[in-house]
This record gives structure tokens, C-alpha cells and sequence, in this order.
């Protein structure tokens, strides 16, 4: 009854019902819209899961061919497949030759087994992007773990990849390559490159090895790269070191990692390795652990770093020219192309030209003071030489010191002693000739550097157009106060350059025994002291040379005694066990090392080693040996003469023919030919050598198959092929009791044979 007095209260009713609606549903649409959570940090790198999977890698050696390797390889395809990865492993046999410096031909088969996993890419065109490539490799040698060389870098690339897997996926797919065979000439890179599908997808690969127990992680080679690749290496890898010069000598050794056949996949090629803490041969798991404890986190990161960076990148498949890459102290890393050192040596040839015409003006047409000067500086250079050598003893000795002072005070004497050798000449032929004669042999080395290793020659092109650019300049300046700023720039890029790259190459070559190259770059830089030469500043560079002096023999000095050097907790075992099919006999033998009271026991009839002209010939290496008993159980190599024609009385050839088996399916199985140079040689059809040469192989892998051998000699000449199976373990039933502990996995039993053809 009171609403009909209200007419409008049902509309009223109805709006407010209408609106309470409409928020209502504001309400819930507002407490159901997608809330932005924050990101989840991106996966990282799980150190403690990376020693787990050094320690199962490193439990035994895992040479090719062997159990342990085979263990290893289902160890990284059962991680990689419990990540979601699809993990293939790519069986192939591999063949390689090697031409040795005195003639011989050495040539490889070996059966690898890479394994292969690939990460597609989130990109919508992935498919026509390039991959990326990461690599290491999972054997090892035959007489270490591999925890350092190979363990690690495995173990961080499963990290890596589970880091990948376990978040957003890069834009480009990612392949990850873990070779086999690598310590016996890279034969599963080899086998990569030359036949897995993927290798032709490749538009970056990413090498990881390493060449010491610790150390920053180095840049040691980047084969075809442009640079859109080294430019975008700081952001990636913020602590990778290195510069060309030192991959340039560092690839002179001959240990040192490679990059080998990743780098004709057609694609740029990036090798980073570790180079400090030299170790022999390689360390054990634990002294691993114990001694560098950080390493595992410092490769692991920088390899999810490096992949996360380049899967991202634009990458391109193509080759480039040679480049220089360094770092400036307070500028970063810098990059560019060789042609621009060129360019640099001919514009220095030129102001040098230049430089000797004033000279010459100034000089009333008088050669002889220049000709002074050019000689002069070689005699102070070969003084220096000279000096070098006579010091040999002392420089290596610095080089076991831990303590750099006192190879900072043997430097800084030696410079003092060179610049005095200089003014000396100045006072005979005049500041013109002597700084000129000294830019000529700089240039000199410039050219050279071109030719032999021109991404190595930045070190000189910049400090020598700038020191010959300062020449030009101070000539046309009066006023002392304004030749002074002209002299320090002149100086400062041989400054910038040589001061690091002489840190550099002594910290990380010395105290491997190599010191040469730094002597080499601390003469060069003190060769750029020649521009003091031009000023009348003597007094004040002789009261320097003695300040420098006098704060040298401050310096705090220790006695030069070697470095405490890395020890194994479990030395490998250096002992073979080998069956002879000639003298029907077996043997013990040892190298020629000090023997521990227990082997003694092994060979008691020698009072020091010797060589055993019966068996292994007169030129055969010195060595402890002793009879053993025969173990049946090992076989000899199954071998059967099929084809041995008759010699002739003329000249021509004859090609004879055998086989060969293994009924030890031994992994490594060592030949060579004795009494003539093979003319030519296959096995199974598969041409080995066409040509006469000194003739050697090695076969990996082959287990029982049947191999099937041809060689082409010379009519009127004998052939002796000597055969050895080679299998790790030994028959320790036949040791004497009480064999110490040895790293497992090491010694060696060697089957022999020889087969003859008259």
C-alpha cells in the first residue's frame, strides 16, 4: 500500500538491482583477470650436480674403443634423455693420414661413437635459422682420468643442457656434440664434420677443452669468425680472457687443444680452454676438486652464458678473413680484421721512407750516420741476444718462482741495460739514425708477423705508426712543454699493447717452460724507447733508469726453487704385460723410471734399464724388462698370409695381401711396416696411400672384424708388418702379491706378432 503512493519506486528498484548487477560483474571480472606474476628466474648452472657427474665420468680412464668409454657414452645419453632430450649416438669409421716431418706417412681407422642431442628453438622460423653448436668431447687418454681435460667439460655441458632445457628455449635450435676419439687425432669431430646431417646447419660452433686444472677460462682460437661474433663475446662471456697472440702461440705446442675439423663445418668456430695450473699428463678427480674448487661454477657459467647469448644471435654460416682480437687495460676487448694491421705496415713503410729522406736532408747528403744508426741498433740487438742466452738458467728458473717480482726486476734491469745500449749508440751516430734504424728492424718484424701470423701483428702495426707518426710531428714543435704530449702518444699504444700482452704471455706460457716470447715482446718494448732518443730529456731518462733500478733490488725476492707441482692421489700404472709371438715368450715391462720396492721384485735380474735387442731391435728405447709367465687366455693376433708372389729378378712391383683379426677385440691395434716403403697400401678396399712412404697405422675399434689388407712393394724388396693389440688392464693373477694402488683402468697388455713376406 505505500509503494502505489510511490510510482516510481519500481524503477528506482529495478536500476539500483541493475547497477549492484553491473558491479557485481565488474568485481568478478576484476578478481579474474590474469595476474603478472614475476618470472621465474631462468634455470642455472647446479654445481654440486656437475661434481656428481664428474665423479661418474672420472671413475676409470675412457679411452676409445673401451668398456669405460662405452660406459661413459650410455652415462651421457641416459642424462641427456631423462631431460627430454632426444639423444642419438652417430656410429662411424674415420679415416685420417699424417705426414711426420721426416717423411713417414701415419695413417688412422678408428669406429667412433658421438653422442648427439639437439634443443629446437622457439624462433616461428627456426628451421631456416642456423644452429648452434656446443662441443667437447668425453675419451680420455690412456694413462689419466681426464677430470680436467674432458670430465669437466662434459659434465658442465650436461649442465648446460639441462639449464637450456628447463626453461624458455633460445630462438635457435642447439646442438651438442660430445666427440669420441678426440685423443687420438679428433677422429669423432672428424666424423661429425664429415658425415652427421646436423653439421651442415651449423652457423656457430662453441669447442670446450681445456689444457690445465684451473685458470681463467681463454679464447684460444676462432677460426672464420667475423665480427658480429667477437664483438658480442664480452656480453656472453664477461670473464673470458685471451688475445690472438696468445692462441697464435699456444697453438705452436703441440698438446694444446685444437680446433680441428669443427672448423670446416663452414661456419664460424670459437675454442675456449683453461691454461693454468699445467698439470702432467692429467690430475685426478680429487686433486681436482681439492685444489680448484671454483673451476666447475666459473665453465659452467660461462658456457650457459655463452649459449644463451649466441642461441639468441643472428648467426650466419660463411667463413671470414683473419682477425686480431685483444684487450685494451680501461677500454675492454677490441676487434679487426688483418687487413687493417696491413694497412698500418704500409703507411708506416711509408712515413719510415719519409723519416730516412729528412734524415738524409738533414745530414748534407751524408748517408753514413744513418747507415751507423741501422747497424748499430742490430749490434745492440744482438748483444741483447746474446745476453738472453747466457742467462738462460736464471730466466728458467724465474719461471718455476710463483712469485712474479723477481721477473718484474729481471725485466726492468734488463730494459734499463737496452736503453742505456741505445743512448750509447746516439752519442756514435745521432738520435735520427739510431730511432730510425730501430723503427727499420721493427718493421722488419712487422712483415714478418704478417706473413707468418697475421692475426698476431696488431701488437706491432699500432705502437710502430704511432711511434713513426710521432716522428713526423715532433719536428714541427719547438717548445719542449708541447713535444712532450706528442712523445706520449706516441708511445702509449706500445704502452697499451705490449705492457698486457707481456703480463699475459708470462703468466700463462712460463711456467710451462715457454719464456720466449716474453723476452721477445719486453725486447720489443723497450726498443719503442728510441723516441726518448729525439728529445733532450737524457738526464731525466737516466735518473728514471735508476729509480727503477734501486726499486728492484727492494723488491722482496725469495729463492728460486720449483713450483710445487700437482700430485695425483693415484699415480697411473706405467706397467705392460707383453705377449710375443716370435719368441714364444711374454714379458714385464716398464719405462725407464726409478722402481718403488714392490717392482723390484718384477725385475730382479737388472741393476738398471736396458735395451732388448732379441725382441724389440737395436733401436728400441731403453727400458726395465723381465720374462713372465705366458697367459693363454690372451691370443695372439689372428693373421694369414694370402698373396706372396715370387719376387722378380727385374725391377717392377708385386703386391702382397693378408688379414688380420682380433680375437682379444682388443680397442687399439698398432701396425708398421719394416724392410721397404709401401708403394701403396688399402684395407677392406679403402685406399690408405698411393704413393712410397715410410708406412705406420693405427686401428681403433674394429673389435673382431675382419681386416683385409694389400700393399704394393718393390719386386726385389722383404716385408715385415708388425702387429700389436693393444688392451688396458693387465692378467693381475700373474703379479706378485702386494701391488700398490694405481689409477684405474691403466697398464697395458699387448699381443704381438710379426708377419713376413720374402
Amino acid at each position: 500500500m505505500l509503494t502505489a503512493g510511490l510510482p516510481g519506486a519500481p524503477a528506482r528498484a529495478r536500476g539500483l538491482a541493475a547497477f549492484a548487477a553491473i558491479c557485481t560483474v565488474l568485481a568478478l571480472a576484476w578478481l579474474a583477470r590474469p595476474h603478472d606474476t614475476p618470472a621465474s628466474p631462468p634455470a642455472a648452472i647446479d654445481t654440486a650436480r656437475m661434481q656428481r657427474h664428474m665423479a661418474n665420468l672420472a671413475a676409470s680412464t675412457r679411452p676409445i674403443a673401451t668398456s669405460a668409454n662405452a660406459a661413459a657414452r650410455d652415462y651421457i645419453v641416459n642424462q641427456l634423455r631423462g631431460m627430454g632430450l632426444q639423444a642419438s649416438v652417430q656410429r662411424t669409421t674415420v679415416q685420417k693420414s699424417v705426414v711426420h716431418f721426416w717423411g713417414g706417412t701415419h695413417y688412422t681407422v678408428g669406429v667412433v661413437h658421438n653422442v648427439v642431442a639437439r634443443l629446437s628453438g622457439s624462433a616461428p622460423d627456426r628451421a631456416n635459422r642456423p644452429a648452434l653448436l656446443l662441443a667437447t668431447h668425453y675419451d680420455s687418454g690412456k694413462t689419466t682420468l681426464g677430470a680436467a681435460r674432458s670430465a669437466l667439460p662434459v659434465a658442465a655441458l650436461l649442465e648446460t643442457a639441462r639449464a637450456l632445457s628447463a626453461g624458455q628455449a633460445p630462438q635457435n635450435d642447439i646442438v651438442m656434440l660430445f666427440a669420441d676419439g678426440e685423443e687420438v687425432g679428433a677422429l669423432g669431430a672428424q666424423g661429425f664434420a664429415e658425415r652427421h646431417p646436423l653439421a651442415r646447419q651449423v652457423g656457430l660452433a662453441l669447442r670446450f677443452d681445456s689444457m690445465g686444472s684451473g685458470g681463467p677460462l681463454v679464447l684460444l682460437d676462432a677460426s672464420n669468425a667475423g665480427g658480429s661474433v667477437l664483438n658480442a663475446l664480452p656480453d656472453a662471456a664477461p670473464g673470458v680472457e685471451g688475445s690472438s697472440l696468445l692462441a697464435a702461440l699456444y697453438r705452436l705446442r703441440p698438446e694444446a687443444p685444437r680446433i680441428g675439423p669443427l672448423g670446416r663445418l663452414g661456419a664460424p668456430a670459437l675454442l675456449f680452454a683453461h691454461t693454468g695450473k699445467p698439470f702432467d699428463g692429467e690430475r685426478t678427480l680429487d686433486t681436482l676438486e681439492r685444489q680448484e674448487t671454483a673451476l666447475p661454477a666459473r665453465l659452467g657459467d660461462a658456457m650457459l652464458g655463452l649459449a644463451r647469448h649466441y642461441g639468441n644471435a643472428d648467426l650466419a654460416r660463411g667463413a671470414h678473413g683473419a682477425r686480431a682480437w685483444f684487450t685494451i687495460p680501461g677500454l675492454g676487448r677490441v676487434q679487426h680484421s688483418t687487413i687493417l694491421c696491413w694497412t698500418l705496415a704500409a703507411l708506416a713503410t711509408l712515413m719510415l721512407v719519409r723519416g730516412y729522406q729528412q734524415a738524409l736532408a738533414r745530414s748534407g747528403e751524408t748517408v753514413a750516420p744513418l747507415v751507423q744508426g741501422f747497424f748499430g741498433v742490430a749490434l745492440v740487438l744482438l748483444a741483447a741476444r746474446i745476453a738472453l742466452w747466457e742467462q738462460r738458467e736464471e730466466v728458467a728458473a724465474l719461471t718455476r718462482l710463483g712469485d712474479s717480482g723477481p721477473a718484474l726486476a729481471y725485466t726492468i734491469a734488463g730494459g734499463c741495460l737496452f736503453v742505456a745500449g741505445l743512448y750509447l749508440m746516439r752519442r756514435l751516430a745521432g738520435a735520427a739514425p739510431v730511432f730510425l734504424g730501430t723503427m727499420a728492424w721493427l718493421l722488419v718484424a712487422l712483415v714478418l708477423a704478417l706473413l707468418m701470423a697475421p692475426e698476431t701483428a696488431y701488437l706491432l702495426a699500432w705502437p710502430l705508426a704511432a711511434a713513426l707518426g710521432a716522428w713526423m710531428v715532433l719536428p714541427r714543435i719547438s717548445h719542449l712543454a708541447l713535444r712532450l704530449p706528442v712523445l706520449a702518444a706516441g708511445l702509449l699504444p706500445a704502452l697499451l699493447l705490449l705492457v698486457p700482452a707481456l703480463g699475459e704471455t708470462w703468466t700463462a706460457l712460463a711456467p710451462r717452460g715457454v719464456y720466449l716470447p716474453s723476452l721477445a715482446i719486453a725486447v720489443l718494448l723497450a726498443c719503442f724507447a728510441s723516441l726518448f732518443l729525439l728529445l733532450p730529456v737524457g738526464r731525466y731518462v737516466a735518473a728514471a733508469m735508476v729509480l727503477a733500478c734501486a726499486g728492484c733490488l727492494a723488491l722482496p725476492t725469495q729463492a728460486a726453487r720449483p713450483a710445487p707441482i700437482e700430485t695425483p692421489t693415484l699415480a697411473p700404472d706405467r706397467l705392460v704385460y707383453f705377449k710375443d709371438m716370435n719368441s714364444w715368450r711374454a714379458y714385464w715391462l716398464a719405462p725407464p723410471d726409478p722402481l718403488d720396492s714392490w717392482s723390484k721384485n718384477l725385475f730382479p735380474h737388472l741393476a738398471k734399464p736396458s735395451i732388448h735387442v732379441d725382441v724389440f731391435g737395436w733401436h728400441s728405447p731403453r727400458q726395465w724388462f723381465s720374462v713372465a709367465p705366458r697367459e693363454d687366455a690372451i691370443a695372439y693376433p689372428e693373421g694369414f698370409l694370402l698373396r706372396m708372389p715370387r719376387p722378380r729378378k727385374e725391377g717392377g712391383a708385386r703386391q702382397v695381401e693378408f688379414t688380420l683379426r682380433s680375437k682379444n677385440r682388443a680397442p687399439h691395434i698398432e701396425l708398421w711396416a719394416a724392410g721397404t716403403k709401401p708403394l701403396g697400401s688399402s684395407v677392406n678396399g679403402r685406399v690408405l696411400s698411393d704413393k712410397e712412404t715410410i708406412w705406420s697405422m693405427s686401428v681403433y675399434g674394429m673389435e673382431d672384424t675382419l681386416l683385409r689388407f694389400t700393399m704394393d712393394i718393390k719386386s726385389e724388396d722383404l716385408l715385415a708388418v708388425v702387429v700389436e693389440e693393444r688392451m688396458p688392464g693387465l692378467p693381475t693373477h700373474l703379479l706378485p702379491p702386494g701391488a700398490p694402488a694405481r689409477m684405474p683402468g691403466t697398464g697395458m697388455t699387448i699381443s704381438s706378432d710379426v708377419l713376413r713376406f720374402y
